[in-house]
């Protein structure tokens, strides 16, 4: 496989370079790379992975600082939020319990093991599988609800569809990757237990179905949003961006049977590891997409509203202003319902005309004012002709 000797190509340089024999008065590297430790490679990956999480939630922070409108009472957008805090932890708790494994001995052949760290390398590997698959069903849960909250009103009972399965195969992939043949499954990690390769490909064949769904169903919401042709490409192309996950996972699939039917499994667990550690970094990157320029710029305005058909309750409730007997049209349609129920771009222009008003208001007053004075001259001087008379 091409993806293989590529690894392999850069195993072999890591490890001549970690063959090389250490100078007098240096201390050894905490860890290296050779034909029977693969420490080194997953410690670098893993690592990346980290950088990735990071740098994503200081993304977020920004852009959810940045935002000019507020859904902070939107319960999708809050129910997003949630999920995506979820999905950072695991992703931190993955990464966290890989390093332990790594610790304990992960990546090394089995004859540099040491017995009291066997146990606890496997409960670790066992345990970084489960975090693993829970990141995926967090991921496309998240992905479901962003797609809820973009796409707003337009085909209700498809999103919901979508979120319902998203979250009911989330429970149906950890069981099937946390039943095993042991009653400690945690030593399955080999071809010994011959039903996990089978609940790795039923695993898989459930993650490549859904990320299917995920990439058609946003197709369909934004080919009917009234924008320029180019827009629509351009967020479809930003949506789609989750199919690099599919040949990822595929390639994990690969690896995870060569390690199941290796007679070293812990050494070539390796690949195993390095392949999950960048489908969680791809997962991290897919999920923060939608909140680059190109996105922003084609599907949100200068006013931070989105180019969907009809706005959320955060965005359309009517902002009262006392007007002197005049009223906007925009909201008199939103208030009357008037609109028809068609795919448009919609906004709710709200104009404070007070100042207008209390001008004109006083202005009248003036004129009434001057009025009644000129009639009241006009009268005294009627009197005075009538005296006189």
């Amino acid at each position: 496989m091409k993806s293989e000797g590529m690894l392999g190509g850069y195993f072999s340089c890591f490890s001549a370079m970690a063959m090389l024999p250490v100078p007098s008065g240096l201390t050894p590297p905490l860890t290296v790379n050779n034909e029977t430790n693969h420490n080194g490679v997953i410690t670098i990956i893993t690592s990346f992975a980290l950088f990735i999480v990071l740098g994503s939630l200081g993304i977020r922070v920004y852009s959810a600082y940045s935002r000019r409108v507020q859904q902070l009472d939107d319960l999708t957008f809050a129910a997003t939020v949630v999920c995506l805090g979820v999905f950072d932890i695991l992703v931190l708790g993955q990464i966290s319990v890989v390093f332990a494994q790594i610790h304990f001995g992960w990546g090394k052949t089995k004859t540099l093991i040491a017995t009291k760290d066997q146990q606890k390398l496997e409960k670790a590997s066992y345990s970084a599988d489960i975090l693993y698959a829970a990141i995926l069903s967090s991921s496309k849960v998240s992905t479901a609800l962003f797609y809820r909250t973009i796409t707003l009103r337009s085909s209700p009972w498809m999103s919901y569809t979508l979120l319902t399965t998203m979250i009911v195969c989330a429970p149906i992939t950890i069981v099937l990757l946390s039943v095993r043949c042991d009653k400690h499954p945690w030593r399955d990690i080999n071809d010994e237990c011959k039903a996990l390769f089978s609940h790795w490909k039923a695993i898989t064949t459930i993650d490549i179905l859904l990320e299917v769904a995920l990439l058609l169903y946003p197709i369909q919401s934004i080919l009917r949003l009234q924008t320029p042709l180019g827009k629509k490409v351009t967020v479809i192309l930003v949506l789609s961006c989750r199919a690099l996950l599919i040949p990822v996972v595929a390639v994990h699939l690969y690896y995870i049977g060569k390690q199941m039917r290796s007679p070293d499994p812990t050494l070539e667990g390796t690949y195993v590891t390095i392949v999950a550690e960048l489908h969680v970094a791809l997962s991290v990157v897919v999920l923060i997409a939608p909140l680059m320029k190109p996105f922003i710029a084609a599907y949100v305005d200068e006013n931070g509203l989105a180019y969907t058909d009809e706005l959320s309750a955060s965005r359309t409730k009517p902002k009262l202003v006392p007007r002197s007997g005049r009223s906007n049209g925009t909201d008199i349609g939103a208030q009357h319902g008037t609109f028809p129920s068609t795919n448009r771009i919609m906004k709710s222009i709200h104009i404070s005309v007070d100042r207008e008003d209390l001008e004109l208001f006083q202005q009248s007053k003036n004129s009434i004012r001057l009025t009644r004075d000129t009639g009241d001259d006009k009268s005294r001087g009627e009197l005075m002709m009538s005296k006189n008379n």
